[in-house]
């Protein structure tokens, strides 16, 4: 039994019997996080803490806008990036369970606009379409110009009418195949997705302020949140794109209070039935190698189903909601700050102890090392780590793939700090060291671990 396992083990057991911490200090260690992160990072944006469906702590920091400055507050709504997708996956689950729709219906029985024959609806929602991401399209439309999900997948037919996977590559993270799923509800209902998501969740939860955004910036009815980013002393903006009509991916608006009202109804099992939610998180979307696992509702689930998470990342916007159903609590948070992934996830598991009645632990961010696309054949290798078990590393012509013990090959993108994220797994990897010795480090919300490498490519010296 890897050292992971136990670790779970030990805190199922943990939680099972842990007092609930009192509330002020709660609060005191709260804030004594939060802190720190303002101080380091400049963070604007909300946090707020659940239990048993009562908020036990929360808070906002910051400014929501800058010049005319407006600040942020626990009920400000924000861009909650790919959050939207565990929406988008409770839809088609719902549909599939009431026997409207089925996992294996032809997209193309829903959708006449989707370009590749054969493909089903479970291919949209478990990410083995293969349709290209929203990069693709630049040339396909002006600045600015409205584009919908239809739009994109008549564009995707004339630029690329078949899937398109790297070598060995079966599953890989894909924004409009979600959005696609999204069209196939409203095909099904016969209304817009926000309409049956505000019937079915949004009024029920009392999800209050949460919406899917217009098209358009000057179509905002209410009050928009832009992102920024800090460049040296200042801030600039980081900003969402204009004309996104698009919706199942992304696109979806809502508060940190709201987006913790989302994952308390999956703590306490308000979202659907009882039945049905352990279907849902039951299968797994794809053989992960790790003792967590992305669900078919589009949660990352520890391997009891009982802690899951999933976050949303949007240029300087990053939304984050964990649920546990043992102590049924939840923790989320958003953010329109450019607050760098790697740290983020040490915010949430920060959180996670704050809530649970333990001392957030100190963790050291290492100064991670840049590798340019000519030079990443260096990282590739057979690494092993005591927690995390083999990783093994490839690099075909620049573009990184990774692959835990068993699990499935999966890509690999480079971000701007030195990280590594692989979004199947929900995994950031970076490298410190000397070239001939290098430390790989590896963290998610669930592990925080280092690797060493056994066996390295031809050409690199171990």
């Amino acid at each position: 039994m890897r050292l992971s396992m136990l670790r779970l083990l030990t805190a199922l057991l943990l939680t099972g019997c842990a007092a609930v911490p009192p509330r002020a200090t709660l609060q005191a260690e709260a804030d004594r996080v939060l802190d720190e992160l303002v101080a380091s990072t400049g963070f604007s944006g909300a946090v707020v803490l659940m239990r048993d469906g009562r908020v036990v702590y929360e808070r906002a920091m910051g400014l929501a806008q800058r010049s005319p400055d407006r600040s942020f507050t626990t009920e400000t709504a924000s861009d909650g990036g790919s959050l939207a997708k565990t929406m988008t996956a409770a839809a088609v689950w719902e549909l599939v369970g009431e026997g409207r729709l089925s996992l294996d219906d032809a997209v193309s029985r829903h959708v006449p606009e989707y370009p590749y024959a054969g493909h089903t609806v479970r291919q949209l929602v478990t990410h083995r379409n293969g349709l290209p991401d929203y990069a693709a399209f630049d040339d396909d439309f002006a600045p600015g110009q409205v584009r919908g999900t239809a739009d994109l997948l008549r564009a995707t037919a004339r630029r690329q009418p078949q899937p398109v996977f790297a070598p060995g590559v079966q599953v890989e993270y894909s924004n409009l195949g979600f959005d696609t799923a999204a069209l196939v509800v409203e095909r099904v209902t016969g209304q817009p997705i926000e309409a049956w998501w505000r019937e079915r969740y949004f009024k029920p939860l009392g999800l209050q302020g949460i919406y899917t955004r217009p098209a358009r910036f000057a179509d905002w009815t209410v009050p928009r949140t832009p992102g920024y980013q800090r460049k040296g002393s200042s801030w600039e903006l980081f900003d969402a794109y204009d004309g996104e009509a698009y919706v199942g991916a992304s696109n979806v608006h809502a508060s940190a209070r709201d987006w913790a009202r989302w994952g308390d109804a999956f703590a306490r099992g308000r979202v659907m039935s009882p039945l049905r939610l352990d279907a849902g998180l039951r299968e797994p979307m794809l053989e992960s190698g790790m003792d967590n696992v992305l669900t078919r509702l589009s949660w990352y689930c520890d391997s009891a189903r009982q802690r899951c998470h999933y976050s949303g990342a949007y240029n300087a916007f990053y939304s984050h909601v964990v649920w546990d159903r043992a102590r049924r609590e939840t923790v989320a948070y958003v953010s329109n700050s450019t607050l760098q992934p790697w740290r983020a996830a040490r915010l949430t598991r920060d959180l996670v102890d704050v809530l649970a009645g333990r001392r957030a632990a100190p963790e050291p961010t290492p100064v991670l090392k840049l590798f340019k696309k000519e030079e990443r054949a260096r990282i590739a290798g057979t690494w092993r780590s005591a927690v995390l078990g083999q990783v093994r590393i490839d690099v075909q012509g620049g573009r990184p793939f990774v692959r835990l013990n068993g699990g499935e090959r999966v890509s690999l993108f480079p971000l701007p700090d030195g990280e590594f994220y692989a979004p199947m797994l929900d995994l950031w990897l970076g490298f410190t060291g000397p070239v001939e010795a290098p430390t790989l480090h590896l963290r998610s919300v669930f592990d925080v671990a280092e690797a060493t490498r056994q066996i390295a490519p031809a050409g690199v010296t171990p």
